[in-house]
């Protein structure tokens, strides 16, 4: 690792980032990084296209699934406190809300390996929520709790939003607090958050991002869509994928993390993730990244798309909060610059030759459940596969996220 700083970072920063905003079509984004003892929170662009002010390090960005991180890191404290057993079934804690599954523990839902799917909680918010239905917690559970599984819990993996906010029903029951008291008085009061939220009421006296999407290669504002009823997540949603923070909060969340999880220990490995070197803590996804273990999770909502990791073996965390839902290349751009800066340009991967006989029995049609599906097929060039997406055509007029194209696949 180099001996740069996060002030030297900046100006690298500085002098890249605006040519990648304009060449993703991204509007604003917000970068926090911390080395060691030293941070920086920065912004860059335009908070809102109709109606901009600059983006700074402490601007309020949606943060999406980077929230499942907090579910994780109470359930480990809940744990240590004897509060919580991890192997034991949820069922009981929840039975007047429907007969969940006996087998499900609060592991399985932490490392989505419950097998409950119930992504049209996400789909149908619309309709689910006509007529100011009850959009707390507890009440999303009523929704899917006698739905079939998708796998029995513990044998496989499928990443389940309606997973976490079983989970956060179940904190409500331990601890007899609401989800937002309970994020409140364990984690962002202690870690110094107070420009964390999980309401627009709160975060509307500050400097917001607005949310943006992209047609036509064109950047724009997006009002008015998405699965949620307005700018906010529905209640329901908040455990999952609801808070609200800058880049500036969440550096402090790396620190509180860095100096609670060697107690608490609530990064360390749950579960496997089905694919070899990639496994799952207490929410926290755990992959290895520049050679190093990385620990973090990324986020997407309407209008936004996000990242937090930590490399604890250089001492390093940075998050990276953009207002767009097809931010996420932008992301992964900025990711190179800053892992550049400080490790160097990385090695290309070395590629096996492709064989396109001994990888043909892949091909096919693949479910992507809220997403629609996408289809893999070996290229008319026979060198890869190509992966084609077929997004969800509902006809009850619920709410999808197209799935992800790729015109060049190799197997791992």
């Amino acid at each position: 690792m180099t001996l740069l700083t996060p002030t030297d970072l900046q100006k690298i920063l500085d002098e890249r980032i605006p040519a990648l905003l304009d060449e993703y079509q991204v509007p604003g984004a917000g970068i926090g990084i911390r080395i060691g003892g030293e941070e920086i929170a920065v912004g860059y662009g335009v908070t809102n296209l109709e109606h901009p002010l600059p983006v700074t390090g402490d601007t309020i960005f949606q943060i999406g699934s980077i929230s499942k991180t907090f579910v994780g890191v109470i359930a480990a404290q809940l744990e240590k406190e004897g509060l919580l057993d991890i192997d034991a079934p949820v069922a009981p804690l929840l039975a007047d809300l429907g007969q969940l599954d006996g087998r499900i523990t609060m592991r399985h839902l932490l490392t989505h390996g419950s097998g409950i799917d119930a992504q049209y909680m996400i789909g149908r918010a619309h309709e689910l929520l006509a007529d100011h239905a009850d959009d707390s917690i507890q009440a999303s559970i009523k929704h899917y709790a006698e739905d079939a599984l998708m796998f029995a819990p513990g044998t496989d993996t499928s990443y389940s939003g309606p997973g976490f906010m079983v989970a956060g029903a179940v904190i409500e029951r331990i601890t007899g607090r609401a989800w937002a008291d309970v994020l409140q008085e364990r984690v962002l009061d202690p870690a110094g958050m107070h420009q964390t939220f999980t309401t627009a009421d709160q975060a509307i006296t500050h400097r917001v991002a607005a949310p943006h999407d992209i047609t036509d290669g064109r950047a724009r504002l997006a009002r008015n869509e998405g699965w949620q009823l307005g700018w906010q997540l529905p209640g329901w949603d908040v455990p999952g994928g609801g808070v609200l923070s800058t880049p500036r909060q969440l550096m402090r969340y790396a620190e509180y993390a860095k100096a609670t999880d060697p107690e608490v220990g609530f990064t360390r490995t749950l579960a496997s993730r089905q694919v070899p070197g990639l496994d799952i803590g207490y929410a926290w996804m755990r992959e290895p990244k520049r050679g190093m273990l990385s620990v973090g999770h990324d986020g997407l909502t309407i209008g936004y798309a996000s990242r937090f990791l930590m490399l604890p073996e250089a001492d390093l965390s940075y998050a990276i909060l953009t207002n767009s839902v097809k931010g996420k290349p932008f992301v992964r751009a900025v990711e190179r610059v800053i892992l550049d800066a400080l490790f160097g340009p990385q090695e290309p991967a070395e590629v096996p030759p492709f064989d396109p006989e001994a990888h043909a029995f892949l091909e096919g049609l693949y479910d992507c459940g809220f997403y629609g599906q996408v289809r893999l097929r070996i290229r008319d060039d026979r060198q890869a596969f190509e992966m084609i997406a077929l997004p969800a055509n509902r006809g009850d007029g619920s709410f999808t996220i197209d799935p992800m194209s790729s015109p060049w696949l190799l197997p791992a």
